[in-house]
């Protein structure tokens, strides 16, 4: 109770806050572990109700949290300061430009920096910052943050360049949120030798990263707690076709329907794909999909550059999906059931949306990353596969909607179209034997890949020289 009541006045009484740090630390005898534990607690529950909706700067008591968070990491407090650290990046909004966003932005930045040589001996979080500035900064693009733009991206630099080891921790997300800000000066040498001299940066190839699946907890730290509790809710409790307003006051509320805001569609699409795998009664239950909570999000973006982007949020681990075996972990076939029960089951009424996600889908297996197209197809392939192998997608022989139909429905042409059903029928050849017309031998040798052609396992590389 001392200590809940001297961090209350620490927090609450800027005037005495000095005095209440003060006393705080002659009380404690466990290391400020009880004391972190609390603070980690008012972050996840009580940060944004420090603040009135809809204010226009951060409130006094979010200052005084921040200052007190600054000291214990000043005092290299070692019992959980570092998740409370944590949990402040959490509540770092993607896609928003709000003052009060900024400010916690610019706040953390300094802190990071000050505290540099603590940061780096974080080994549980380190790559979680760099994830989150790196993300953030393509946010950043008005002429008046571009200060705080450089450092986000002078520090994520550092950051990778001293820790490689645990920044490849970050799988096949970093290369994703690398290419948005790759034309940024700092980061541009960065990205640069990912490509062409992979060893200054800790890793034999690009490829070390994109066979390895991206954490969990990396793309959920892209969700603010309340976002997450409140998109769970619309895939646990609101029955579909119920769903229109909920989506509504979920687009008012985290701004999906402005400019800015698209940026955090990607990061929605991520974590439904990755993060949020519900159990059977949920799956046979009525309420919302996460296939038609996909379809919802995907109709939200306007700009090219962001319907691009949340479509390649959508199939990015479909271009490098590997079965599980002996050899090699794999993927799991939840990350790509939305995207396919999307494709498929858009198809009698919707035939558009599953052309236009076949097209992209094809296009980003050859023209993402050419130099691995035939494992980026080999990927495809394996993914489409798993999901008839596992039931995700009916076989053909069930009568129902399959991959079968997708190549059929362009016997029409106001349908698919006579060189999308091609690709369709080339590409995942044997996945659609009642196909009137088989593909020719030209259209297999067009789209052909190797399928013996395996990515790698996930091997440990030893950091370059000059870092740790």
């Amino acid at each position: 109770r001392v200590v809940n009541g001297l961090l209350f006045g620490n927090i609450c009484d800027r005037s005495r806050a000095p005095e209440f740090f003060r006393h705080l630390t002659l009380v404690v005898r466990d290391g400020y572990a009880y004391a972190c534990k609390q603070l980690q607690r008012v972050v996840n529950d009580k940060f944004t109700k420090m603040m009135d909706r809809g204010a226009v700067q951060a409130s006094p008591q979010q200052i005084q949290l921040l200052e007190l968070v600054r000291r214990l990491i000043g005092l290299d407090v070692g019992n959980g300061i570092d998740r409370v650290y944590l949990a402040l990046l959490r509540q770092i909004q993607g896609g928003c430009v709000r003052e009060t966003n900024r400010w916690l932005t610019r706040i953390l930045l300094q802190i990071s920096i000050e505290n540099k040589a603590w940061l780096l001996e974080q080994r549980d979080i380190v790559h979680l910052v760099f994830y989150t500035f790196c993300r953030i900064s393509a946010d950043h693009g008005d002429p008046k943050l571009e200060k705080m733009r450089r450092q986000e991206a002078t520090l994520c630099c550092e950051i990778w360049r001293e820790r490689p080891s645990e920044c490849r921790k970050l799988g096949r997300d970093a290369v994703r949120v690398m290419q948005d800000v790759s034309r940024i000066p700092e980061f541009e040498q960065l990205w640069r030798d990912m490509l062409d001299n992979p060893e200054a940066v800790g890793m034999r190839d690009i490829r070390d990263l994109l066979c390895v699946k991206t954490p969990s907890a990396v793309l959920a730290s892209r969700l603010t707690p309340e976002m997450e509790q409140q998109l769970l809710f619309i895939m646990s409790h609101v029955k579909m076709g119920q769903q229109q307003r909920y989506q509504k006051w979920f687009m008012s509320r985290w701004g999906l329907s402005t400019p800015e805001g698209e940026t955090l569609i990607a990061d929605l699409v991520r974590y439904i794909c990755c993060v949020y795998h519900p159990p059977n009664e949920v799956i046979r239950s009525e309420v919302v999909q996460r296939w038609a909570a996909v379809g919802w999000l995907l109709t939200t973006a306007k700009s090219e550059a962001n319907k691009a982007n949340t479509k390649l949020s959508l199939f990015y681990d479909w271009l490098f999906y590997e079965r599980r075996s002996k050899d090699h972990p794999g993927d799991s076939v939840m990350v790509v059931e939305p995207a396919a029960l999307l494709m498929v089951r858009s198809i009698s009424k919707w035939t558009e949306i599953t052309a236009d996600l076949m097209e992209f889908l094809f296009a980003a297996a050859d023209e993402w990353c050419p130099k691995y197209r035939q494992l980026c197809r080999r990927g495809v392939y394996n993914a489409a596969s798993e999901c008839v192998h596992l039931g995700v997608i009916p076989k053909p022989t069930s009568g129902r909607a399959g991959w079968h139909l997708v190549s059929a429905y362009g016997l029409a042409p106001d349908k698919l179209g006579a060189g999308l059903r091609a690709r369709v029928r080339a590409q995942l050849f044997g996945l659609c034997p009642d196909d009137p017309d088989k593909p020719t031998k030209e259209e297999v040798a067009m789209f052909s890949f190797d399928r013996e052609l395996r990515f790698p396992p996930p091997s440990p590389m030893p950091s370059p020289r000059g870092g740790a």
